[in-house]
């Protein structure tokens, strides 16, 4: 599929590319001689066991927060494109692409020597408005989504290849209790179009490493139906490398146990497993899940720490980040990854998550750029 840019829109998109890279660079040379110290780092303590990633965004890459920009040099060696790989912003129109930021993530990764991990191409949320739907505005056959889901893979897998370790290709296609999510591709395809996306994703880039991800994974219904999949990917010869927990937890969910059993389960299938999305919200909750679409109305009672976190209630989250880092450590032969979502608190999407407008500390890393007592 030919990619709708000029020569001369091309060089202006290639001269915007290395005017940001360039200030991202002088960013972080900035700030890092100006924080030099001795203070340990994420990727220092851990490194040795695993790649350690951070969820990145636009700003950052530019340079244009200071802060985070330094942290992700100094604490990790993997990135995670946060939201610029989504179908709606590489290709918001059908037969219109745009990769100005993930070509900007990807040349912001290769010059400071970090891991890159692409998220994620086949997600119902985040998805293009066009994809699921023909020109009168019905929904498409399966094998127009079979196109388009092909077409989608090879264009962008193809860009990256030999630059991206690996995808999430399918994320949250799994309900807690364990049924496929009834999502427009679900509707038309169903399970069949999570198979197509990681057919097509192993001939895209066959060397690239392959990952279903998803949230709540510590839920038995949740869990029990990825274990089939794994299985019915591998009978068909499809690869799958690793299992992706995101890992969006709160102080009373879940029971670490549960966590752990999810971890032995699919080894067990016979993949690695990957933390994909960790933070741990420190507030109250009305909810265990991660569906970005789920929403609670705002009550300062759900918003205590405005002004900072007491510090019997840090100590507590410390702990409990701890207690999961030592389950993780247990298996750590079949783990090959942890990457948090997000860089410092100011940048956590646990901000407005489920709940707008509150003040969250989900992240190891605080507002200032200091790194939590997690080590």
């Amino acid at each position: 599929m030919q990619l709708k840019k000029t020569s001369k829109k091309r060089e202006i998109i290639y001269m915007k590319l290395n005017l940001s890279v360039a200030i991202a660079t002088f960013a972080l040379s900035f700030v890092s001689c100006s924080q030099q110290d001795n203070t340990p780092s994420l990727k220092d303590e851990w490194g040795h066991k695993y790649l350690i990633g951070t969820a990145v965004n636009q700003w950052q890459v530019a340079g244009e927060t200071p802060i985070e920009t330094a942290a992700i040099l100094k604490h990790f060696n993997c990135v995670t494109a946060e939201n610029c790989m989504k179908s709606e912003v590489i290709n918001p129109q059908k037969g219109v692409w745009d990769f100005t930021l993930a070509d900007e993530f990807v040349a912001f990764a290769e010059k400071n020597n970090l891991t890159i991990m692409g998220h994620a191409p086949i997600w119902h949320s985040q998805q293009a408005k066009w994809f699921c739907f023909d020109d009168n505005g019905e929904l498409v056959c399966a094998d127009t989504l079979k196109q388009r889901i092909h077409d989608h893979i090879f264009t962008v897998m193809q860009r990256y290849k030999g630059k991206i370790k690996g995808y999430d290709v399918v994320n949250e296609a799994i309900e807690d209790d364990g049924s496929y999510r009834n999502s427009l591709m679900y509707q038309i395809m169903g399970e069949e179009f999570i198979d197509w996306s990681f057919q097509c994703a192993m001939e895209a880039d066959p060397d690239a490493e392959l990952y279903y991800n998803d949230y709540s994974m510590w839920a038995e219904g949740k869990r029990n139906t990825v274990c089939e999949l794994i299985k019915r990917l591998k009978s068909k010869n499809i690869k799958i490398d690793a299992i992706g927990l995101q890992c969006h937890y709160g102080m009373d969910f879940p029971e670490v146990s549960a966590f752990e059993e999810s971890i032995k389960a699919f080894i067990n299938e016979g993949v690695r497993v990957q933390f994909t999305e960790f933070d741990m919200s420190i507030l109250p909750n009305p909810y265990t899940g991660a569906d970005v679409a789920t929403r609670f109305q705002y009550t300062p009672d759900k918003d205590p720490y405005r002004d900072g976190v007491p510090a019997d209630v840090q100590a507590a989250w410390n702990a409990r980040v701890k207690e999961f880092i030592a389950i993780i450590d247990k298996y750590q032969d079949k783990v090959n990854r942890i990457t948090f979502w997000g860089v410092t608190d100011s940048s956590s999407w646990k901000n407005d998550f489920p709940i707008p407008g509150r003040k969250d500390y989900a992240l190891p890393i605080d507002r200032e750029g200091n790194l939590k007592d997690i080590l």
